[in-house]
């Protein structure tokens, strides 16, 4: 390239952090960096990915068109990342799939897929090359799976890390100045320091809990392995890896003996030992907290529904230090149908688990892009300034204003390694303007799925189970 995109994304985590608190942040310079580096990317994808490239010539757009150019015509459909055939996993031919993957991806490496016969067996021998999948599945058992090279992913982690620190600092201490964890954070700045800065326990006052697996490439468990190490400590609900191979048996069914094996081992352990499980957990929460530690919590809201029904039949609740909080993440509808009212889960969440409103906290995010957005307290996802956010009308036509209905879309300023220019399968109410919680710009009010659209997530995967 002949600007260096890397200089212009970590200028943008930079800015992320400056947008997060409250110092010096200027909207005009970001989006102008923000759209450079779109089109930066876009040339890079049009050299580099098959896939784009191909797409681009049919639609006339050219290596050197401009953002609104490409804003209007190379804005795909999140498909993309399941557009392999399914007959491919079911026949274990890694070979079509690695072949595949690298359409949808600006690097090709040799791999010998001779002897993978899983799903999980392939994404490990991609990450050996440096390329790291993570994968999301609907009902219909389809996995969207998402490449990333290295760089990518740690800018990814240093974005998150730039912004959420404090925004979660100013609800922990409800102070922007005083925070140790926005002490940490700037003696870490720039960019490349944020590294080193993510290995470091930033709350050390905290203990977690993860009302999830112990490992697993999809959705949250990936959230969960970035979280878990800046913590004094941290447990999970299920001590076990979540399988890639088990998931899509579990969607689409079994058809060997293998794999009914694999099914019925994942099943006992979530359904035969779910009242091991809670007390386990439970356990572990008590004695952090007698030990003086606060406690984060993360999870679905169907998980959070289920660890409160589980202490309430048993006539049982948690009396969590002040400032432990809790974090939702991955939907708010089941497999199973269940829609969970946010109202009547917060409320139980802090009646049951001693946590207070202002405390529960609730992200969006989605596989396809590498920011999480937090929720505010006047019901705001604020959309941070490394993602051009768009909104589609009915015919997928960008749509211009500061208060738009419509399909969610976004362009990815940090997404180097795959097309970053997406229109997902939800349907929100995006508006633009200045927050009375502080921050500004584009923020999402409210989230749905796009009629015909399936339900995915984790809350669902765990959803099923119940089912």
């Amino acid at each position: 390239m002949q600007e260096k995109i890397t200089d212009i994304q970590n200028n943008l985590i930079k800015t992320c952090y400056r947008w997060a608190s409250g110092k010096g942040f200027d909207p005009q310079e970001a989006q102008k960096m923000r759209r450079k580096a779109v089109i930066l990317n876009h040339q890079h994808y049009f050299d580099h990915i098959p896939l784009y490239r191909k797409i681009a010539e049919e639609h006339g757009c050219h290596k050197n068109s401009d953002f609104q150019t490409i804003k209007e015509k190379m804005m795909l459909s999140t498909d993309i990342f399941k557009s392999y055939r399914q007959s491919w996993l079911d026949d274990s031919d890694y070979k079509k799939m690695t072949n595949w993957l690298y359409s949808v991806f600006h690097k090709k490496t040799d791999i010998d897929t001779t002897g993978i016969n899983s799903i999980d067996g392939w994404i490990d021998c991609l990450e050996v090359e440096g390329i790291r999948i993570s994968y999301s599945s609907g009902t219909s058992g389809a996995f969207s799976f998402v490449p990333r090279d290295k760089e990518d992913w740690e800018l990814s982690r240093s974005a998150n890390i730039a912004y959420l620190a404090p925004l979660l600092s100013k609800i922990i201490t409800d102070s922007r100045a005083d925070s140790n964890i926005i002490k940490t954070f700037t003696k870490f700045m720039p960019a490349s320091g944020l590294l080193k800065a993510a290995g470091k326990k930033m709350l050390p006052d905290y203990d977690a809990a993860f009302l999830g697996f112990k490992s697993g490439r999809m959705g949250n468990q990936a959230l969960i392995e970035e979280f878990a190490p800046l913590f004094n400590d941290h447990y999970f609900l299920y001590d076990i890896e979540i399988s890639g191979s088990a998931l899509r048996c579990l969607r689409c069914g079994a058809r060997t003996d293998e794999e009914r094996k694999l099914i019925e081992v994942l099943k006992d352990k979530m359904n035969g030992q779910s009242t091991e499980n809670y007390l386990k957990l439970i356990e572990n929460i008590e004695n952090s907290t007698k030990k003086g530690k606060k406690v984060f919590i993360f999870g679905a809201p169907h998980q959070f529904k289920e660890l409160c029904e589980f202490l309430i039949t048993r006539k049982r609740n948690l009396d969590l230090e002040e400032k432990s909080f809790a974090l939702l993440g991955g939907g708010w509808k089941s497999f199973a149908g269940q829609t969970v009212s946010r109202d009547l889960l917060v409320d139980m969440i802090c009646k049951v688990l001693n946590i207070k409103p202002e405390m529960v906290l609730e992200g969006y995010s989605m596989t396809e892009t590498s920011a999480l957005t937090l929720r505010c307290s006047y019901g705001r996802f604020h959309i941070p300034p490394t993602i051009e956010p768009l909104v589609f009308d009915k015919g997928l036509t960008p749509m211009e204003g500061d208060d738009l209905w419509g399909a969610f879309g976004f362009m990815d300023a940090l997404a180097t390694s795959h097309p970053g220019f997406l229109i997902s399968n939800d349907y929100v109410h995006m508006v633009s303007s200045q927050c009375q919680c502080g921050l500004c710009g584009p923020a999402i009010l409210e989230i749905g799925r796009l009629p015909g659209s399936e339900v995915k997530g984790c809350g669902g995967i765990m959803g099923s189970f119940s089912a």
